[in-house]
């Protein structure tokens, strides 16, 4: 692989994956010395969403090489690069373990903090010290000529060309569906020849259909590639980049709670998150309409919450008292879910979006609130009876906020 055109290729999929999905999954490490040599121990990009993740691998030929190639020449290199990619996304595990067992566990960054100085880079660091032998190596093989090759089915490894990355990506917008989606590859060993991405998408979405015909309530989830709800999916995407500060000083204690908020819309399937988008603009758009405050609640992956809450900035005496409001809706929501059947592990994460329409200053401020599993019942009883009569009782398994008895 040539240098410059290689390492140019390398950022552009780690960069693909973090702009079109969310950039604090997408993970590199800096590199490593062995023996004389540097070596990059998180191959080419790691991505990681809670325990699960994938090793990048990226083999680039350059362009002017691959337009001299013959398709005898393109098929060897391109076999060649596949099956060095795979030896090294084993590589790249043995070593994650092999640190570990050391006690000195690798540390990688993510891509959302690359512009940050080295010192405030490294309060954002995540240590592998998991288990990640069940990781697959995504590779991304870049020559021109490889497109129908079939390189075989392999049951640790994926492999995908350039333009199938950037068209799956637009797809999936996310780094967990892309974790999904290679680890439905493997378990289904859906196997397609190189530059056929869009032929395996569409028969998994098919295989959806099928399952959410026979259960009724079940969404696909893979999103229809024929019919992206750009503006949905954009909107949903927005709440989740606001929840990085623009200042790169994030309000929790520990990174992890910082990814932890996040990582709660990363999961939302990729058929969902139009729908999610237009929701929050469906709130929005009831305070066009003359309301005060509009908020809901919905349910992510089975057990998991979400409340979006959405008023004026003139309706509050000030921000902070507007906060507090989100807040405490959001901490008797998740006891009340605990109370009527909700997972103890389960959590409740509530999405303020104060609305400012008077200039100069007019935009949306963000505020952003979880709970996660059991927590202490500190919540006295007049506050849990001021929110059941201004926003009624949920019922977690009933799925439904009923009237205050």
């Amino acid at each position: 692989m040539s240098g410059g055109h290689g390492h140019a290729r390398e950022r552009q999929v780690r960069e693909i994956a973090a702009r079109l999905g969310v950039a604090d999954f997408v993970f590199t490490a800096p590199p490593a010395s062995k023996g004389k040599a540097l070596r990059e121990a998180s191959g080419d990009g790691l991505l990681v969403v809670g325990s699960r993740g994938g090793v990048l691998q990226v083999k680039a030929r350059d362009p002017e090489k691959q337009s001299a190639d013959s398709p005898q020449r393109a098929e060897a290199w391109s076999k060649k690069q596949w099956k060095k990619a795979v030896s090294q996304g084993e590589g790249t595990k043995r070593e994650i373990a092999r640190r570990a067992e050391a006690g000195s566990p690798l540390e990688v960054f993510p891509v959302r903090v690359a512009h940050l100085p080295s010192d405030r880079r490294q309060g954002y660091a995540l240590s592998l010290s998991r288990d990640v032998d069940d990781w697959p190596t995504i590779v991304v093989l870049d020559h021109s000529g490889g497109a129908g090759l079939d390189l075989g089915f392999h049951p640790r490894a994926v492999c995908f060309m350039p333009r199938d990355w950037d068209w799956l990506q637009e797809r999936l917008r996310s780094v967990s569906a892309t974790l999904t989606y290679v680890r439905r590859i493997l378990t289904d060993q859906v196997h397609v020849p190189l530059g056929h991405e869009e032929d395996r998408y569409r028969q998994m979405r098919v295989a959806d259909e099928r399952v959410s015909e026979e259960e009724p309530s079940c969404f696909p989830y893979l999103a229809d590639p024929d019919s992206v709800d750009v503006v949905g999916t954009a909107i949903f995407h927005d709440v989740i980049d606001k929840i990085w500060p623009d200042d790169g000083i994030i309000s929790w204690s520990h990174p992890d709670q910082y990814r932890r908020v996040v990582e709660l819309l990363d999961v939302v399937p990729p058929e969902l998150q139009g729908y999610v988008g237009r929701w929050f603009l469906a709130k929005r758009r009831e305070l066009k309409e003359g309301r005060h405050w509009a908020s809901g609640i919905g349910v992510l992956n089975h057990s998991n919450r979400l409340i979006y809450a959405c008023s004026h900035l003139r309706n509050w005496e000030t921000e902070g008292h507007w906060q507090a409001e989100v807040a405490l809706l959001t901490a008797v929501r998740h006891h009340q879910a605990l109370e009527s059947g909700a997972p103890a592990t389960s959590a409740t994460l509530g999405i303020g979006a104060l609305v400012e329409d008077r200039p100069p200053r007019t935009g949306i401020a963000y505020f952003y609130f979880l709970l996660d599993g059991e927590q202490p019942h500190n919540v006295p009883l007049e506050l849990r009876d001021y929110v059941a009569s201004h926003y009624g009782v949920y019922d977690h398994q009933a799925g439904t906020v009923r009237e205050a008895s």
